[in-house]
């Protein structure tokens, strides 16, 4: 493809706006401390090994062994308003934050940190930081980011468009190679990461001091194939002996936590309480879709055979990503409406009411496509969007045909 691909990400300029001590937070591997070290300006930056070791930079001694010495060089510092990082914070003893936090609201302190226990150790009620520390979630990737930087390196829209799902979870980034078709582009990336993915998401749960179990890789794989519907989850849980009996409240602690570490997205549904689940990475969901199906994480199975899969996947993926793009742009919600009738590819709301709802027709379509796409949203009186790959020449005077050139042009 070229030289590297860096993608510059508006959550930096947020992040530079935030006043006093600041928490960044998220899902391991979503590139939290690729943005601090590139796009943020600090002093010193401190990371803190699992062993309880401290390693430094932009400090005269680059590994510290003792926290006490730790503890007095980040406090004269931040006396000093310097900038002070401290990656993977909620390793150290809260001995230690105590004694950081006496300074308070002295310099400015970013912690950044990858499990659902930074929460607990800002938030928690005997937290020596508690109401000291505002927070910050870093997810993947913004759309308009990605649709930046992509075309720079030769891609279509198009192909930056079929790809961009996979590119905004970061750690793919550096072993992506582009193929001839971005079927097979992101063939190659699920494949390569056959080992990584379950180490990603087994690293998750060690560091938060449980094993992976089979119940909640069972749950992983469910929803990544597909199966949103907590209350289904529940009952194929029962049946394969994993919870005591098909009832939904045994398993949405599960999918709670599951949600706090950053590993599955809720998505509302429009007017009403209920909410479909998905994985929240595109990689994820396809590598567990495709284990779901043809056993792909132990079997070496072939392009050929997994491509119709795989062409689905990414087509919802693309459509997944399209609805971000435009919540993104009108910087409102994005929303589904889902019955045994009818599914609406996605509706963005503000303040609960509909602003744009959409369909994406990542393919061939026709007339009568968008006949059904106005037939089926009829009952939202709203702005309508058709998206497609390329338009084809077909209008409409209720309907906006939006294509791949159009939403490069959103950014």
């Amino acid at each position: 493809m070229g030289s590297e691909i860096i993608i510059r990400r508006d959550e930096a300029d947020e992040i530079k706006e935030m006043r006093g001590w600041t928490l960044i937070y998220g899902r391991r591997k979503v590139g939290k401390t690729f943005l601090i070290k590139n796009f943020l300006d600090y002093d010193s930056y401190f990371r803190v090994k699992r062993d309880g070791k401290i390693l430094a930079e932009e400090f005269i001694l680059s590994e510290i062994n003792s926290l006490g010495d730790f503890s007095k060089a980040v406090q004269d510092m931040l006396k000093q308003n310097k900038t002070i990082v401290i990656d993977e914070f909620q390793r150290l003893p809260e001995s230690i934050l105590e004694e950081i936090a006496v300074v308070h609201p002295k310099g400015k302190l970013i912690f950044c940190g990858s499990s659902m226990r930074v929460i607990q150790k800002i938030f928690g009620a005997k937290s020596p930081l508690l109401g000291l520390v505002s927070q910050y979630r870093l997810g993947l990737v913004k759309p308009r980011n990605i649709l930046k930087e992509l075309p720079k390196k030769g891609l279509t829209i198009e192909q930056a468009i079929e790809l961009s799902p996979y590119i905004s979870d970061v750690w793919t980034v550096p072993f992506l190679r582009v193929e001839k078709s971005s079927l097979e582009t992101i063939y190659n990336l699920l494949k390569g990461s056959k080992l990584t993915i379950p180490a990603l998401i087994g690293e998750v749960f060690t560091e938060e001091e449980r094993e992976l179990t089979r119940t909640y890789e069972a749950i992983l794989r469910l929803i990544g194939a597909g199966e949103w519907d907590y209350r289904q989850v529940a009952r194929i849980l029962a049946d394969r002996g994993l919870i005591d009996r098909a009832d939904s409240s045994l398993v949405l602690p599960y999918i709670k936590n599951l949600v706090g570490m950053g590993l599955v997205e809720p998505l509302p549904l429009l007017s009403s309480k209920k909410k479909m689940y998905k994985l929240t990475s595109p990689m994820m969901e396809a590598f567990y879709y495709l284990s779901d199906r043809y056993d792909f994480k132990e079997v070496d199975v072939s392009l050929k055979e997994v491509r119709p899969t795989l062409e689905k996947l990414r087509n919802l993926a693309v459509q997944n990503w399209v609805a971000d793009l435009f919540a993104e742009t009108y910087q409102g919600r994005k929303e589904y409406f889902v019955t045994p009738e009818k599914e609406i590819d996605f509706i963005i709301t503000i303040r609960k009411k509909p602003v744009v709802v959409g369909e994406v027709k990542w393919g061939r379509y026709n007339k009568g496509d968008i006949e059904k796409f106005k037939e089926k949203t009829r009952f939202i009186k709203t702005e309508k969007v058709f998206i497609v790959k390329e338009k084809m020449g077909i209008e409409d005077k209720e309907v906006k045909i939006i294509d791949a050139r159009d939403m490069a042009k959103m950014r």
